[in-house]
């Protein structure tokens, strides 16, 4: 008896296509890129029941010629490569011509093409796989593209699909993803007859991403633009300056050729540019635009193509650390007097407040300073400005903030003329100054003041009766040969008999031997990492607490010193101050005048 079976053409095209179509948002994703691939730069998108019974898509592209339509859908057909050598050097979104095939196999697909050669209009039906006959159509450019039905004949596939709106959600967020990377191309957005996402094509990338931004209160000023170029690659950074954060990695996008990618080491890196901008577990919004050398990119990884590798990934991170480290400055927050919007891109339809990229009506929409672009944006290195010196040209703008600061010196310690009006809650000092209200995070403040003092390893004191380390064998070869690391911090180590003791301090950590103590004992590592935490450490135990009563004194002692920083913030990276300028105010009580 034959225990195995040749399975038919149909029954394995759906076994394929489970592998790529795994919802309704699967379908949108390779009918867009297909769009952009043909030169489209308008692209209409209509969805009913949340694309479980119809996703459409019109584009003004190249078209489809009618002999392509002959074997269009049909397995491995695909104008985009070749030969096994273009897989290696792809500059298209779609590639592997299984997208259309999949989709065929599991919804009914109407192909509507207009042919700009013989100047006529044709059609095709295919219904889960069933090929209909090509016939003409009334159609003067571009393509539709209708896919109905998904899984209808696939019960078990369909019955897993989520509720309507929860697709829909799942559709609007895949159209914002597309949309950010391709600034040339419009994007409307239809579900179930009512427009819900209207971008117009934008001047540059940095617009088309505030179209995304101002919903959410982020104004054009919190924004920067940065790029950077190198001989395989360019980088586009659209970021928050440090005055504008969350508390996940969600609104950190990579984009790589145009593609949404998951690459959580370029995520990583923009992290790591950021530092000690933002507080602990705080993340900024930003965008990473990638243009790297198609031969040193592989999307044939994942069937969706989220995933990428990249041969010169570990300088593409690199680079964009150092673009952001020199790039983004902190900024200090201001209270503003205009009510923030607090929008979902997940919002349910039935939500009274609404960013204004989501149109109530047909009647509304979105409209950004734009202009005509021809072509969409793609990989093409003649259209970006190349200068091969950026990394250098980033650290010659960090030493002239370098040198601009000693030239500030004696500016800085003159005092500045404020007025302290006073301390609100036991630890927020108040100030005015140039017609601004300051409030100032006593403790934090401290720290920095402390912290700031320390770096200058001016008072250090020996101790009566050494400090002896409790630490593992790892710490010890560790300080065997890095003990001069922590002797640069003012922080003396002796070995006695196999044993590390420490002899002398900073003057004001002399409260705090023990967490000292205990930190040098468990930890190794990078130097400026050793020396940043163990001053935190210092700075946070000997400033001023929150609750704590200053005096007129001891505030003004505090202020004089924050007047004068560069960088207002605490060692953990917290900013430490606000301000509310008088108009603002004003405005607030209704007093404009």
């Amino acid at each position: 008896m034959r225990n195995i079976n040749q399975l038919s053409a149909r029954l394995s095209a759906r076994i394929a296509a489970g592998e790529v179509i795994e919802r309704p948002e699967s379908v949108l994703r390779e009918l867009i890129d297909n769009s952009l691939d043909a030169g489209s730069d308008e692209l209409v998108i209509e969805i009913e029941n949340g694309g479980i019974d119809s996703i459409k898509v019109t584009d003004n592209g190249k078209g489809i010629s009618r002999e392509d339509l002959e074997v269009i859908a049909t397995r491995h057909a695909t104008s985009k490569i070749k030969a096994e050598d273009d897989l290696y050097n792809i500059r298209t979104l779609g590639f592997r011509g299984e997208a259309l095939y999949s989709i065929s196999a599991v919804t009914k697909l109407t192909i509507t093409s207009f042919d700009s050669e013989k100047k006529e209009g044709n059609r095709i039906v295919i219904d889960n796989g069933e090929r209909g006959a090509i016939t003409r159509a009334a159609i003067n450019r571009g393509t539709i593209i209708e896919a109905e039905n998904l899984f209808m004949d696939i019960p078990a596939r369909r019955n897993f699909l989520k509720r309507a709106s929860t697709e829909a959600q799942s559709i609007k967020a895949l159209v914002i993803a597309r949309s950010l990377a391709t600034p040339s191309v419009s994007f409307k957005l239809y579900s179930d007859g009512a427009l819900k996402l209207n971008f117009d094509k934008a001047e540059s990338l940095k617009e088309r991403v505030m179209m995304f931004y101002r919903p959410m209160g982020i104004a054009d000023a919190d924004v920067m633009h940065l790029r950077g170029n190198d001989e395989d690659y360019s980088i586009d950074i659209v970021a928050t300056t440090s005055a504008k954060y969350r508390s996940d990695r969600k609104e950190i996008r990579i984009y790589v050729n145009d593609r949404p990618v998951e690459e959580f080491s370029l995520t990583q890196a923009v992290a790591y540019g950021y530092g000690e901008l933002l507080p602990g577990g705080s993340f900024p919004y930003a965008c990473v635009f990638i243009h790297d050398n198609p031969e040193l990119v592989d999307f044939n990884i994942h069937p969706a193509k989220k995933e990428v590798k990249l041969r010169n990934i570990k300088d593409i991170h690199h680079a964009i650390v150092v673009l952001l480290k020199n790039g983004i400055e902190r900024v200090i927050p201001e209270i503003k007097s205009e009510d923030v919007i607090t929008p979902s891109l997940f919002q349910s339809d039935d939500s009274k407040q609404r960013p204004s990229f989501f149109p109530q009506s047909d009647n509304t929409s979105y409209h950004a300073r734009s202009h005509v672009a021809s072509q969409p944006l793609r990989y093409n290195t003649d259209i970006r400005p190349r200068d091969d010196s950026w990394i250098e040209k980033a650290k010659e703008i960090r030493r002239e903030r370098e040198i601009k600061k000693e030239r500030d010196v004696e500016v800085k310690e003159e005092r500045v003329q404020y007025r302290y009006i006073g301390q609100a809650f036991k630890l927020f000092l108040i100030a005015e100054l140039d017609g601004e209200l300051y409030f100032v995070d006593q403790h934090a403040a401290h720290e920095r003041i402390i912290y700031d003092e320390l770096l200058k390893k001016e008072s250090v004191q020996p101790l009566l009766v050494p400090i002896e380390l409790d630490a593992e064998d790892d710490v010890v070869r560790f300080l065997d040969e890095n003990s001069q690391i922590y002797e640069r911090l003012g922080i003396t180590l002796e070995k006695r008999n196999g044993k590390y003791m420490i002899t002398s301090l900073p003057a004001v950590a002399r409260s705090i031997e023990d967490e000292i103590s205990s930190f040098i004992s468990l930890n190794t590592g990078d130097e400026k990492e050793l020396e940043s935490n163990i001053f935190a450490i210092i700075a946070c135990k000997a400033a001023v607490k929150a609750g704590d009563t200053l005096d007129r004194f001891s505030a003004e002692a505090i202020l004089d010193k924050v007047f004068q920083m560069e960088e207002k913030a605490c060692p953990h990276g917290r900013t430490f101050l606000i301000k509310l300028k008088e108009s603002e105010l004003r405005e607030m009580v209704g007093r404009t005048k």
